[in-house]
């Protein structure tokens, strides 16, 4: 057998385990020992592999012996130990997001995408590679050239990008040998030591020819007079920098650069080192001289004689261009000559005056061309920036605004290296000295359930290669006083380890499995992001302040401590600090850092950040000694790196907040502007998610987004189309605006601008400024669910205004605002100085309820001046309202003959009536101007208290009746025979229609049964009973009959008119008693019970009875009928009614009586007897207006009571009513 080939062993820190596998199967090969035996490659590898991937296997396969487990087993436990299966969908993540990096080959590009494509399961791996290497070549020019293909394939797109990258290389050696004085190697980042005045009097060369000996030869030569003040072609007499301080001899009339003094000792800097972030040596101090502007514009400027010129080269729309590299400039400036050669087809009108104001550090204005956005690339980097265009001869400055879209980084300049800032560190050195601090007050303890039991879990395994690291931090902890041994604790909870970004490892325990079961939780509320950002004031330099190791900074109690205890591969240790993972963490340490900063002005604390923000620099050390000085008292400590001190901008919360107010971070609009297209509804549901997080920078969401709303209805299918395309790329689009919210200020006015479109409402709040200009403080739009699509446009309207102010219910309630619509007849319905009007409908008036605890003014605007509330409703987020839910009270209902009217019915014949259908469009979609026809007059009249439901068209909350069913509904209003005034009382609970007064009255005066009932004319008007104060005081007694061979007892309330009408089986004071009994007990004894001279009711057992429930007989005159008027009216009124009923027998013939004379409003009081004896409205089953099916033959549709029906049944009528039509109590 050939000798055997050497192998080294595993090495996991520079290959990865299929390569070892795939180097030990060549092994194999070469060594022909392919054909050997498992159980002889076992040994093979385990001889090779190197004694820590044996130690490993001998753990894996524990207890059983290494050497006898199968060399499959092996292979698989190993492979999951050194190379888990990545996750497809994070495994495409870094395919999409994987770059052409600088410098790098198309041929490595290619490689390295094939490698990350290795655990993405494509279907088609070209074609993903395809898609890939078109969007990530770094080269843009080839990338419009691929982009123009239209039969484009893998290998077409290497040649293609692997010819171009040739003849690049192939121009750059022409260039080079041709022209070398202008050849220069293209590095990113470079710099030069210069004078700040030498900055700013001169640009950069285009070609590079900055030497001052040519510029001096070239004035020479054209017989131009060189300036002795600053070296320019202009006389001495118009130099700008004649009485200017020189920082190279400190003399006045010139600056350095022309300086004749002899050169200074003072050596070169040394080479500032970049790759993609930027390194301040310590010695380096910058104290920046800000310039505040209008427009919240502040740019800085060293004031050291000398510093460091870093440049970088970008591309500006493809050309390339030098960029002084200015960490005190907030914005990138460029001069017009130098975007006019970049962009030759850019002109003065197509960029943007927005009131930027801009001085040097001298105090002087710059000129503004205007503001644009230009296509940058840089590096990874490629996208649409905000640059601000100057006139004159100006350095190209790439400001603070572009740093984290080009990945730079500024380390050691987020803090202001001056003498105030060293004093303030060296004032609270306790609390910088980066040390853990301990926290002074009470211990820290939370309660657990008594009813869980203590859980106890293993030790997690640690692998090898983190073991050491985790180690070091359990050590470091100890020594902190973190954690403590223990042989034992009744809770164990294991710990987890992941690696941060620095390479250390992070000691996390898992409390979700143990002691989070058992929390109580922790009432203290999280605060709302936009309330802390609200509350940071009109601040114009910021600090914030990091606490190191911000809940281990608090002490815990020996119970807590026990319970936090964590158990690891060196055994259990109690955590004597407060810990990251237990649930209610969060709220204790918010709720400590907010007790802790209470009452300090411009201080906001969320969780381990403190932001403060003031006017001024001397006001922000003010308030950050204030705040230190707590911290101090407190033993709370900050960690010093990563603290942020007197900057004119700070990130936090997601935001980027300024002088200006919030602005969106370029981090996550990059995110969404990079975002991939959507292949599926989850992922559309992604990216619409992460474009909400900045929904209140968006005014002018428009129906772009509409196709992408549409297709995340479950009822629309997944079809991704070009209408979808172009919506996705427009929203993408929309986070490049220049959107900036203003900050809150209890000082300024207040304006809520609302307005609604057919498919959603949107609300724009703002302040208003002493110069009338108004400034928004936070957007608001929601889509409009399939209920309010329905409501009329004067609805909606309204629906926008109370959606708008509960949605700002935190600014607005306790103070003054105007509210702003477009829709005019609001004004006269829900103006907070003017009285509702007497007819409205129930929704609108549970509107003006709501609105009527703000103090607002309502103002009308024409919609033309309402552009960022209109685009708002008309591109709405998904964010549906449910329909409000059937109601759950119930009332038993008798059984009708006849079915009544349904809102179907309704709905169906108001669409057939020529009248309505035209006042329900007109209703839905904005009335006409007039004059009206005589038909739409009475509608006219009353077109602000018209509303439209389910296709039914309301006044108030009365149904408008259709001609067509104007005859079934009367039918229905004259059963049990009312009269005519009941009767109209009774409609006018309910319904409406033109002229119904007198159909009632014809009706009335046409009906037979009524007119042969018709009493005899009254008699002589006797005495007259004085009125009871309160239900059932005085009830009235009598018996009536023979009538058809039957008895009757008819009750009656005095106060109410309640009626009680029962059949008597015999005229015996017992009989009498027994229906009493059953009377008293449902409503109780009354006071006075008045009745005739029956021997039933003057015999001795009746008046004991009485005598012994503390009831006063009254006895009328013998002879005299009418001085018991109340019984003897009712008595006449039952034998009238059962008279005209003439089906079912005489019991369900009392019962309709009595229903019906319950719910209707008598004439005496203007009331029902229910609603007056049992203090609600007493609910019909004939209403109009809201039912889909009858409550009788559909068992789910309950009816309502609280003196209305349920939504669900409302119909009209066979047996009457409800009081309410459609209104649901609140």
């Amino acid at each position: 057998m050939a000798s055997l080939v050497p192998l080294p062993p595993f090495a996991p820190a520079s290959e990865s385990w299929d390569s070892y596998l795939a180097r030990f199967d060549c092994y194999l090969q070469a060594n022909e020992l392919t054909a050997v035996s498992k159980d002889r490659k076992r040994g093979l590898f385990l001889s090779l592999c190197g004694p820590e991937v044996f130690e490993t296997a001998r753990a894996l396969v524990a207890p059983e012996a290494v050497q006898a487990t199968p060399w499959d087993t092996i292979q698989e436990k190993l492979r999951n130990h050194y190379a888990p299966k990545p996750s497809k969908i994070a495994a495409r993540h870094a395919f999409y997001h994987r770059n052409q990096a600088e410098g790098e080959s198309i041929n490595n590009y290619t490689t390295a995408l094939r490698q990350a494509a290795m655990h993405c399961e494509f279907r088609d791996l070209d074609d993903a590679l395809m898609d890939r290497i078109v969007c990530g070549v770094r080269d843009i020019h080839l990338q419009r050239r691929l982009l123009a293909k239209p039969d484009l394939t893998l290998q077409k797109a290497i040649e293609e990008a692997v010819a171009s990258e040739a003849a690049e290389r192939s121009a750059q050696e022409i260039r080079k040998s041709s022209s070398p004085r202008l050849a220069r190697e293209p590095v990113p980042v470079h710099h030069e030591e210069a004078s700040s005045d030498e900055a700013s009097s001169s640009e950069d060369d285009d070609v590079h020819q900055t030497k001052r000996e040519r510029r001096k030869f070239q004035q020479k030569s054209k017989g131009q007079p060189e300036c002795a003040g600053c070296g320019g072609n202009h006389s001495r007499a118009k130099c700008r920098f004649r009485d200017a301080i020189c920082r190279k001899c400190s003399r006045r009339g010139h600056i350095a650069k022309v300086c004749r003094s002899a050169p200074s000792d003072t050596p070169p800097s040394s080479t500032c080192k970049s790759k993609s972030s930027l390194q301040s040596a310590k010695e380096s101090c910058f104290a920046l001289t800000n310039c505040r502007c209008p427009s919240g514009t502040t740019i800085g400027q060293t004031d050291s004689p000398t510093r460091c010129k870093l440049n970088v080269t970008v591309l500006i729309e493809g050309a390339p261009c030098d960029m002084e590299i200015d960490t005190g400039s907030a914005l990138s400036i460029v001069s017009w000559s130098t975007i006019k050669r970049l962009v030759p087809r850019v002109s003065k009108r197509q960029l943007d005056s927005h009131g930027v104001h801009l001085r040097d550090y001298q105090g002087n204005d710059i000129p503004v061309v205007g503001v644009g956005r230009f296509r940058i690339a840089f590096k990874d980097f490629s996208g649409l920036l905000r640059l601000v265009v100057v006139e004159g001869q100006r350095p190209s400055l790439l400001g603070l605004d572009w740093f984290d879209a080009l990945g730079l980084e500024v380390t050691g300049i987020n803090c202001i290296s001056n003498a105030e800032t060293e004093g303030l560190v060296k004032d609270f050195a306790e609390v910088f000295d980066g040390t853990l601090g301990q926290y002074t007050g009470t211990p820290i303890s939370f309660s657990l359930d008594p009813q869980v039991a203590p859980i106890k879990l293993k030790p997690r395994r640690v692998p090898f290669a983190l073991k050491a690291k985790v180690d070091e931090q359990l050590d470091k902890l100890i020594a902190q006083g973190v954690l403590e041994p223990v042989d034992h604790a009744k809770w164990e909870t294991p710990i987890v380890t992941p690696v941060k970004p620095d390479g250390l490892v992070r000691i996390c325990a898992d409390y979700k499995c143990t002691i989070n079961k058992a929390l109580q939780q922790h009432a203290y509320p999280v605060p709302v992001v936009q309330h802390l950002l609200h509350s940071l004031g009109e601040g114009k330099v910021f600090a914030k302040l990091d606490l190191a190791q911000a809940y281990q900074q608090l002490p815990v109690d020996d119970a807590t401590a026990e319970a936090q205890t964590i158990v690891t591969h060196r055994g259990a240790f109690r955590c004597r600090r407060l810990q990251f993972g237990v649930s209610v963490a969060p709220g204790i340490f918010q709720s400590l850092m907010e007790r802790l900063l209470q009452g300090l002005p411009g201080v906001v604390p969320y969780f381990d950040d403190v932001l403060v923000s003031a006017d001024s620099h001397q006001q922000l050390f003010e308030r950050l000694r204030a705040v230190l000085t707590r911290f101090q008292e407190a033993g709370l400590k900050v960690k010093r790196e990563k603290c942020q001190i007197a900057v004119p901008q700070v990130e936090f919360l997601g935001y980027l907040i300024d002088a200006s107010g919030l602005h969106p971070t370029t981090s996550k609009i990059c995110a969404i502007q990079q975002a991939p297209t959507p292949k599926n509804k989850t992922e559309l549901q992604a990216f619409l998610g992460l474009l909400n997080f900045y929904n209140m920078f968006l005014p002018h969401k428009a129906t772009v987004a509409e196709p992408l709303h549409r297709l995340l209805s479950t009822k629309t299918p997944w079809a991704w189309g070009h209408r979808e395309t172009a919506a996705f790329n427009a929203v993408k689009a929309l986070l490049s605006s220049d959107s900036v919210l203003v900050q809150y200020s209890e000082s300024r006015p207040l304006v809520l601008a609302c307005d609604a479109s057919p498919f959603g409402i949107g609300a724009v709040l703002s302040h208003r400024f002493p110069d009338g200009r108004e400034a928004p403080l936070a957007y608001f739009s929601r889509t409009l669910s399939p209920t309010e699509r329905n409501y009329s446009q004067l609805d909606k309207e309204a629906l926008a205004l109370v959606a708008g102010v509960k949605r700002f219910h935190e600014y607005l309630y306790g103070r003054t605002f105007d509210l702003i619509t477009d829709h005019k007849p609001l004004l006269g319905l829900l103006a907070g100085d003017r009285p509702t009007p007497p007819v409205l409908s129930p929704r609108m008036l549970r509107w003006t309820v709501f609105l009527a605890a703000y103090h607002y003014r309502l103002i009308h605007r024409p919609g033309k001046s309402m552009g960022h509330a209109d685009a708002l409703s008309r591109c709405p987020l998904p964010a549906f309202v449910e329909d409000p839910a059937p109601a759950s009270s119930l009332l038993l209902i008798e059984d009708l003959p006849a079915a009544p009217v349904s809102a179907a019915t309704v709905a169906s014949a108001s669409a057939q009536d020529r009248t309505i259908s035209r006042v329900l469009n007109w209703v839905w979609r904005g009335w006409p101007q007039g004059p009206f026809a005589s038909e739409f007059q009475p509608f006219a009249t009353r077109q602000h208290e018209l509303s439209a439901h389910r296709g039914c068209l309301l006044w108030g909350d009365r149904v408008v009746i259709p001609q067509g069913l104007r005859q079934r509904v009367l039918e229905a209003l004259h059963v049990g025979h009312p009269g005519i005034v009941k009767m109209k009382a009774l409609a006018w609970c309910y319904v409406w229609w033109p002229n119904m007064d007198d159909a009632i009255t014809a009706w009335v005066s046409a009906c037979q049964a009524c007119q042969e009932s018709r009493p005899a004319p009254p008699a002589a008007k006797g005495h007259t009973w004085e009125t009871p104060k309160t239900p059932w005081s005085r009830v009235h007694i009598d018996l009536a009959g023979p009538f058809h061979g039957r008895t009757f007892m008819v009750v009656v309330d005095a106060y109410s008119k309640w009626l009680e009408v029962a059949l008597m089986p015999s005229t015996t004071t017992e009989a009498v008693i027994r229906v009493l009994r059953g009377l008293f007990a449902t409503h109780g004894c009354p006071d006075v019970l008045v009745s005739d001279n029956g021997p039933q009711f003057t015999s001795g057992t009746f008046e004991r009875y009485l005598l012994g429930l503390g009831i006063r007989h009254a006895l009328t005159a013998p002879f005299h009928p009418s001085s018991n008027g109340q019984a003897e009216r009712m008595v006449r009124s039952t034998k009238e009614a059962l008279a005209r009923l003439d089906r079912g027998d005489w019991h369900e013939r009392v019962a309709e009586y009595l229903f019906v004379q319950h719910i209707t409003p008598h004439a005496a009081t203007g009331r029902s007897p229910a609603e007056l004896l049992l203090w609600a409205a007493a609910s019909g089953h004939r209403s109009t207006g809201y039912t889909q099916t009858l409550p009788w033959l559909n068992p789910q549709a309950v009816p309502t009571h609280h003196g209305h029906l349920s939504q669900e049944t409302r119909s009209l009528p066979g047996t009457m009513w409800g009081t309410s039509l459609g209104c649901q109590p609140q």
